[in-house]
Parts: C-alpha cells; structure tokens; sequence
C-alpha cells in the first residue's frame, strides 16, 4: 500500500484560519495525511500566548485537531503551507500563502534572506504574483476568505462604515479616538480588532478605546470578509484589509499618518501607490476621515475601484478551492516539480555554504587586522613613552 502524502499547514492567527478554511474542508477529503500546526509561547507577559490559546480553540471549535509545531521532530512533510517560514517543521516542499493580498508591508514580509527559502508562492493578486516571482515560482489562486460568499443589500438609517486598523500602523491612541468619533457624526461605525490589538498587552489602551466608542465592535475571532459585505463602505489603515474590500467590490477609504511606512528600501507599499494613482481616498488626519468616506461613496470612485479589483484580481484568479489544490498536487507528484525541489535546495545550500565562507573569510580579516591594530597600539605606546622621555630629559 502506497503511504498517505504529508501535508503541514502552519496558522497562527484567526484570520490564517479564515484564508485556508474552505481549503481544510477539502483536503479532508483528499488521499492525504494533514497535520493542523500552531505556535506555542511560554511567556505571557506580551500577551502572544493568549493570542495563540485563542486560535488553538477557534480551529479545535471546527473540528480539527491542532498540534505544536514542535510535535514533529523527526518527520519529514512533502508539503508545509506556511506564511513564514520556521526551522520547527522539516519539508520536501515550502509554500507560502498570503493572508493579505497585497504589498502592504513589504519590509515585514518580503524580506530576502527569508522569501528565498519557499519553493512557491499562492499568490492572490497580480501584484504579489508579479513582484515575488523574483524568489520563486508563483502561482494564482483565489481569496478563500470570500469563499461561498455574497454582499447582501441592507437599508440602514445611517451608512454602515467599517473601520478596521491595523495593529502595528504609525496612528495613536488620541488619534483613533478622533477617528472614530467624527465617523459617528455622519454613520453608524463598525470596528474590527486586528489580532495584534486583541491580546498584545502594549495595545491595551487602544483596543479598549474601540469598544468603548464603537457602535458596535468585534474581536478577532469574527470574521473580516463577513463584516466587509455586511457593511456599505469601509475605513482602513496601512493593512491588507484594503484588498478584501476591493475584492468584494465594496468601497474603501485609507486613513494613516504615513501610506508608506512599511515600504523596502526603494520599493512603495501598495496603498501608497493606489493613492497616488487616484484609487484610494486618503485621509492623512483624523479630520478628513468624513471627506474621504464621501469620495469613496461617490459613483466615480465606485468605479474606478471596481476596474482596479478587476485588474488585480483577474477571472483566472477566481478559481476557488481548486487552485490550491492543483498547486500542491503539482509539487507532490509533478516530475519536473520534483526536479525542480531538488535544484532549488541544491542552490540555496550552495547560497548558505557561500556566505558561511564569506562569514570565515569575515573573521579571518577581522583577526588580522585586530592584530595590526595591537601591534600599531604597541608602536604608538613606544613612541608616547620616548617622548615623555625627551621632554622630561630622561636618557
């Protein structure tokens, strides 16, 4: 009897868990082995142990069975879908997929040392299957999170603004409690809770500013894509949220001190580009948020955001479950893919054995010139001590 392929799926978030779940439900029933992998933190002063404690239960709540990434020391996984990568889980395969689907921090994400170790990117926009393709292969796939879903007509006595910060963005506490009361002024105000605003102790105050202000407010464990259909517009900082929007059709304003924050070296966050070309209202203060909200409502905007959605997220983009499982199924019994495994881990591993050569020669150079610097210490100590010599008349 042939054994099970393997497969590793890494979440450490509820909104992670929300991207893959209607891929879970799939591979259920596939021909595999699949191992649900999730983040143990010992420490709970910083707050990332309750946030892992709290995805541990949404996942077990639908049925799976999680376990720690450090449950597998010796297996050896023929695929691991992960949106990092981590030393804790050994595969044949790495494949990254994207909970967010655009640039949106890209000096958070997309850094080099790490990106160059995946096999393939699920990519779910055109704008990260066209910018990742400098580390590997890239594949389209769909935004699960939209799975199955569809954006209902409601009549409200106010517009329903949802507005979702981000938790790592540059906006303060007094700004978002600014934020947010002038959205009441004119709308009935939605707030989602990022994750890192949920349960990270540093944003305490600002996340109990939003539930005491809002309208209504939910937590991490609700869904995003749900409260974007449900509402009429929405309000977004430096976040991937954008995207979700866009892809739902449903118009969407940015409010933050800085769009380009998390840029890379030369390389501009998406939002700072939509904004530029006229795509995203952008509110830089707290004080046109209201401004900003109207130009999205405007028919205008409507439009140009819906050709843009219709840009980034082409038909063949759209295809569903199927997608990702044509993408593992490739990697796990392609035989050009299997090639392929084989000469990017023989380049990486020549890439490692290059630089731990540079580190040596590094070293080597450094004790030299450690060592001329002591012999040039001794010189001049020679020379300081002849002088004290002349100048006290000493022979």
């Amino acid at each position: 009897m042939v054994p099970k392929k393997k497969i590793a799926v890494h979440i450490q978030s509820e909104v992670q868990f929300f991207t893959l779940e209607p891929l879970l439900k799939e591979l259920k029933k596939q021909p595999y082995s699949v191992e649900i992998v999730t983040d143990i933190f010992e420490n709970n002063e910083s707050g990332y142990k309750e946030m892992a404690a709290s995805v541990v239960q949404l996942i077990k709540k639908a049925g799976y069975n999680p376990k720690s990434l450090d449950s597998f020391p010796d297996t050896v996984f023929d695929a691991y879908l992960t949106p990092y990568i981590d030393n804790k889980v050994k595969s044949k395969c790495y494949l990254k997929y994207e909970y967010g689907t655009l640039n949106i921090k890209p000096n958070l994400t997309y850094i080099p040392e790490v990106m160059q170790e995946y096999h393939g990117f699920l990519c779910q926009s055109t704008i990260t299957n066209d910018m990742l393709q400098v580390y590997g292969r890239t594949f389209p796939v769909d935004n699960l999170r939209f799975f199955g879903k569809k954006k209902k007509a409601v009549k409200r006595e106010k517009p329903q603004v949802l507005f979702a910060p981000t938790y790592n963005d540059v906006d303060t506490e007094d700004e978002l409690v600014e934020i947010v009361k002038n959205l009441k002024k004119k709308y009935y105000v939605v707030v989602k809770g990022h994750h890192g605003t949920e349960f990270l102790k540093k944003n305490a105050s600002k996340k109990q500013v939003l539930v005491d202000l809002a309208d209504k407010y939910y937590g991490s464990e609700a869904s995003l894509s749900n409260l974007i259909l449900e509402s009429d517009v929405c309000l977004f900082g430096n976040s991937s949220a954008i995207g979700e929007a866009l892809y739902a059709g449903v118009p969407c304003a940015v409010a933050t001190g800085d769009l380009d924050c998390f840029k890379l070296g030369n390389i501009h966050t998406t939002q700072y580009l939509f904004v530029r070309d006229g795509y995203i209202p952008y509110a830089k203060t707290a004080a046109d948020v209201n401004k900003v909200i109207e130009a999205a409502l405007s028919k205008k905007m409507v439009e140009k955001q819906k050709e843009l959605s219709q840009k980034i997220f082409p038909k063949e983009y759209r295809t569903g479950v199927k997608g990702y499982l044509d993408v593992i199924n490739y990697f796990l019994y392609d035989e050009v893919a299997q090639d392929y495994l084989k000469l990017h881990d023989q380049n990486i591993a020549e890439k490692m054995d290059l630089k731990a050569e540079l580190r040596k020669a590094k070293a080597r150079i450094d004790a030299l010139e450690d060592i001329e610097k002591r012999k040039l210490n001794r010189i001049v100590a020679k020379f300081y001590k002849l002088e004290g010599k002349i100048r006290h008349g000493k022979s």
